[in-house]
């Protein structure tokens, strides 16, 4: 097997371990974000390839590179921002920002660049970051939204902000 192959295999499969450790409830209740996030997430990478803003390699079969970041570390990423800080939105933010900083900075878009998973290119550093902070928004205002239809207004409010929620 190609190091590629192997490479994209380990960037897919390696963040499912730490779902053993997320309980069947928050699993179900974070789902349908986190898969709207995928979605919302692809469509985005590929406007973004057509206006250049970024190249994905080829990957295995039907999947390009950006595939199995989506479906391994960022769709894992989304499940565990949500447990951890669905319902203090200003600590989401602020968690948010600081990861997508480490990524960009501090060596996450080439180490991505040097295992040939993506590469920017018309855009900077702080413009991806930008746009993944618009995801998280996205992120956060759909699970805001489930439960708003779910629960009901009373419940809902309450994962906007809380008075600990700081």
């Amino acid at each position: 097997m190609k190091k590629q192959t192997l490479i994209l295999l380990g960037v897919l499969l390696f963040p499912w371990i730490s779902m053993l450790f997320m309980r069947k409830r928050e699993v179900e209740k974070y789902l349908y974000s986190v898969i709207f996030i995928s979605f919302l997430t692809k469509a985005i990478d590929k406007f973004g390839e057509k206006r250049k803003w970024w190249r994905f390699y080829k990957g295995i079969s039907l999947f390009n590179s950006m595939d199995f970041f989506i479906m391994g570390p960022y769709l894992v990423s989304s499940f565990w921002m949500l447990k951890w800080f669905y319902g203090k939105f200003v600590r989401y933010l602020v968690m948010n920002v600081l990861m997508q900083s480490v990524f960009a900075y501090l060596g996450g878009v080439e180490y991505a660049e040097r295992f040939k998973i993506f590469r920017l290119v018309r855009i900077s550093k702080w413009q991806y970051i930008l746009s993944t902070f618009i995801r998280a928004i996205a992120l956060y205002g759909f699970q805001y939204f489930s439960d708003f239809c779910v629960n009901g207004t009373k419940k809902a409010k309450d994962y906007i902000i809380k008075p600990n929620g700081i």
